[in-house]
Order: structure tokens, then sequence, then C-alpha cells
């Protein structure tokens, strides 16, 4: 164990670490584990304050364990960066001294010894000692100036470098008030899980007055065809009405005729006797008046059929005979109910459309996965689009970042990459993807947030290597391509070449790593080179 000046312990399985390196995200100790144990749980003792925390174990080194914090809660997290301050502040010293002593940059005076000799003695001497130094400095920065130079010749810094792979961003579908929030940052969701539930009184309203319209809509719809059935029976009965009269009618001319006939032989049966004096004029005229009565009689019948006929032809047309115009009331009420109908069905989509809106003031998880951050809080207002809530799912991972216009000529799919995840210590590896417009725009998601300042920036996509499945999507990164010296024999003495991905895999398994397909050939040409 180490000494510690300031009480920093862990306490883990009954005995009590001194810590190394302590800060916010983790810490480092020599600690006692067992085969495989790398997940823990434990006492941080920090001077007067305790608090359970829960940490992982991510590498060891001459028996100090490297260990970060996990899903430790925000105010654990401010205690220790408040301890990590006093001690900052006990340890340099500042108590110690007077305010003049710091201002006139003297800590303490040494007393004057020796003879004149001694101190031309002790001159040379510092005049040798200085020009050894400046010697080993010139050598020591004559080498440190040709590693920089190498180094920049063959590594590419990665500017605004993120975890972006198999992240989605959840966006406000509607505007609304939180009112209530389901879930905490780092739990686990299947697709359909409600997370937020919004408010929007206007929406409600809104609905409320569409339901009512829609009701009112219906019911027009439904007296208007109640109305329309009405009538349609009613020009039903008309029609068999007017076959009952017509064949009344038809009796009725067929007695008429009989009628006429019989008063026609009468008459010409009493003609010839008028000559003779055997009937008299008077009742010639009488029996002919009768003939004249039966046979206008026929007439009207006749046209009383023509007239039920007429009547007939115009209900099978949906008129009606009113006096002497025709009335297309059956029309009128049909007109009625289309106007209807197609209100109805308007405020019916309307309706719909709302029902939607109001069923977008619940968001749900568009599918499984792990809620990694939480941008908002209950009571805040949410417009159109605002981002809510980052959801990360486990599949293929990758980074985004970019480069220079002047920088991207020097990248291309398949060079190695250094990453460095400063938030809790962990180096990877990664392997350019693509760069340029394909980065942006092949199978993976890039957020706007990653993208440069710059409209000239170039964006670049690395794959990464061996991930730990408890890194969150979107936490920030250091990346540096290995871009070689771009001299193919300096390249070859130093063992430089391109990588596919999934070669590292092959490898592992003892398969050839040549025969595994490159899947880096989604840029084959730098951005510059491409437009």
């Amino acid at each position: 164990m180490t000494n510690n000046t300031h009480l920093e312990q862990i306490i883990f399985n009954g005995r009590h670490y001194d810590l190394v390196d302590l800060t916010e995200f983790g810490f480092g100790a020599e600690l006692q584990l067992s085969d495989g144990e790398k997940t823990c749980a434990g006492t941080l003792v920090l001077e007067d304050e305790r608090f359970d925390v829960d940490f992982r174990v991510r590498s060891e080194a001459d028996g100090v364990s490297s260990c970060t914090f996990i899903a430790i809660p925000i105010s654990s997290t401010e205690k220790i960066r408040k301890h990590i301050k006093r001690r900052s502040r006990r340890s340099g010293g500042l108590d110690e001294r007077s305010y003049d002593e710091l201002a006139s940059g003297v800590i303490s005076e040494a007393p004057a010894t020796g003879t004149g000799s001694t101190e031309e003695a002790q001159k040379k001497g510092y005049v040798k000692s200085l020009a050894v130094l400046a010697l080993m400095f010139a050598m020591i920065g004559l080498v440190v100036l040709s590693a920089v130079f190498l180094r920049s010749r063959s590594s590419l810094a990665v500017a605004n470098a993120a975890l972006v792979g198999n992240c989605i961003p959840i966006n406000a579908k509607v505007e609304g008030e939180i009112a209530e929030v389901f879930f905490s940052a780092g739990d686990q969701v299947r697709k359909g899980d409600v997370l937020l539930r919004l408010s929007n009184p206007e929406i409600d309203s809104e609905n409320q007055q569409l339901a009512a319209g829609m009701a009112t809509a219906n019911s027009k719809v439904s007296a208007l065809t109640k109305q329309r059935d009405l009538f349609v029976a009613k020009l039903k009965f008309a029609s068999k009405k007017l076959e009952l009269e017509k064949e009344v009618a038809i009796s009725e001319l067929d007695a008429a005729m009989n009628s006429r006939a019989s008063a026609k032989a009468a008459y010409e049966r009493l003609a010839p006797f008028v000559r003779d004096g055997a009937v008299t004029q008077l009742e010639l005229d009488e029996v002919e008046s009768m003939f004249r009565a039966h046979e206008a009689n026929c007439i009207a019948k006749e046209n009383l059929i023509k007239q039920i006929d007429f009547s007939k032809d115009a209900a099978s047309k949906n008129l009606l005979i009113l006096g002497d115009r025709l009335d297309d009331e059956l029309g009128k009420i049909e007109a009625d109910l289309e106007i209807a109908q197609a209100e109805a069905k308007e405020l019916k989509q309307v309706y719909t459309w709302a029902l939607q809106r109001q069923k977008e003031l619940e968001v749900v998880a568009p599918r499984d996965g792990l809620i990694y951050v939480n941008y908002r809080q209950k009571g805040e207002f949410i417009k159109v689009a605002d981002e809510l809530v980052g959801l990360s799912y486990p599949g293929e991972t990758w980074a985004a970042g970019q480069v220079t216009s002047g920088q991207a000529s020097r990248v291309i799919p398949g060079q190695p990459v250094s990453i460095r995840i400063p938030a809790i210590k962990c180096n990877l590896d990664g392997i350019v993807m693509a760069v340029g417009h394909r980065a942006m725009y092949s199978k993976g998601h890039y957020n706007a947030d990653f993208r440069g300042a710059n409209a000239t920036d170039v964006p670049v996509k690395v794959y990464i290597e061996d991930l730990p499945e408890d890194i969150p999507s979107g936490i920030r990164l250091q990346m540096a391509i290995n871009t070689g010296f771009g001299v193919q024999w300096l390249d070859n003495s130093m063992g430089y070449e391109l990588k596919t991905i999934g070669s590292k895999k092959k490898a592992d398994n003892g398969m050839d790593p040549a025969r595994e397909p490159s899947t880096v050939t989604l840029a084959s040409l730098p951005e510059s080179q491409e437009e």
C-alpha cells in the first residue's frame, strides 16, 4: 500500500486500501482481487466523508489496479471534486508562506559563507555546470524536435472526435411541457416503452372541439340518410298506389267502352225507325246524347290512365308532381347528404391527425437500447424537433471527427488509429472506415453536433475494435491517425501497413487475415480527390 498524506481510501472486501491518482472518474489502488473479478462495490473514504461506490477494474500494472466509477451519482462526483480542490489548495503551501514572501518571490535567504577564492571556484563550477546543462538540453531538444518532426509526418490528430456509432437522438414531434419522466440515464428500455409524457392544453382543447364537430357532422349525415330513406319509401308507396289506380282506371275504361258500344248500337238500331214515325226524333236524340256521354267518359278514362303512367314515370325518376310542377326533393336530399358526408370525412381525417398529435405527446423508445443521456427535465417546455433523449444500442460501434481540407489528402481507409478516452483513461485501437462525404452518409448515424466549425472541415469515420460495452455513445475522444511517412521504403522498414476491419478477430481465431474481405472500401479516395 502507498502512503497517502490526505486520507483517501477504498474499503473493499473488509480491507482498507490507499488510493493513487484519485479523479472524479476513477482511481488506482493495490487491490487484492479474485480471479476474473472486474466489477466491484466498495466504500470510498475521503477524510471525514464516506459513501458507497461501484467501480470497474480496467487494467493492472505493477500491482496497482486502475479503476473507473460505474453509474456514480452526481452528488458523489461533486464530493470527490470538492475533496480534490481542498487537497490541491493545501498541497500548494500557500498557507505556509506570508503574502509578502509570495509577492516578492523570496522564500528564504541563505547566509553568506566562505572566502573570495571559494566564491570564484564556485562561479567557475557554476559556469561549467551551466555549459554541460546547456549542451545536454540542446541534445535533448534536438532529439525531441526530431521525434516531433517524425511524428508530425506520420501522425494526424482528428479534431472534434466523439463516439457516435449506434446512437439515436430522440426528438420531440410536438411541442409541450414535460409532465412526467419515466426513465433515468443508464436504464435499459425496450421498443415502445414510454420515456416522457408531455402536456399541451391547446392540443386537448382542439381535439375536444374536433370531436364535437365530428359528432355533429355524423348526426347530420344520419338525419339526412333517414330522410332520404323515408322519401325513397314514399316514392315506392306512391308508385304502388299509382299502379293500383291504373288498374282501377283500366277497369273503369273497359266498362265505359262497353257502355259506349251499347249506346252506339241502340242509336244505330233506332235511327231507321224515325222516318217511319215509329220512333220520335226526341227519343233518338236522347239515345244519341247517352252515346256521346259514354264516349266522353271513355276519353276521360284514357286520359286518366295516361296521367297515371306519367306520374309513375316521374316517380321512377325520383320526381313528384305537385300541381303544375315537378319537384326533385330526393335530389336535394341526396345533394345535402353528399355535402354532409364530405364534411364528416374531412373532419374525421383532421380528428385522426389530431389524435396522432395527442399520441405523440408520449415519447416512446424507437427500439431496444440503453438511455445514455437525458437532455431535459420535468416542467421544461419543449418545441418541435428539440432533442430529448440519447439512446444507444449494441452492435457495430464507430467514431466520428474532422480533419481540415488540407489534411484530408493524407487520410485513406485502412489506416490505424490510436484512440484515448480521457474521461476514463482508456486506450483503444481503431481503423479509418471512410473519409469525406461517404463518412457522413455511410451506414450508421452521424450527428451534426460532431461536425466541424468550418465549412471546409472533412468528416472522418473510424471503426473501433474491442470497445467495452459500458462506454456510452456520445463520449468525447482523442484520436490520432497513423498516416505513415509517405515514403515506401521507410514505411516498409517501420512495418507500417493498412488494416482491414475484422483482421484482428480473424488473426485471434487462427485464420488468414489476408483472406478477410476489406470493408473499408466505402471511400477509396480522400475527399479532396473525390471532389
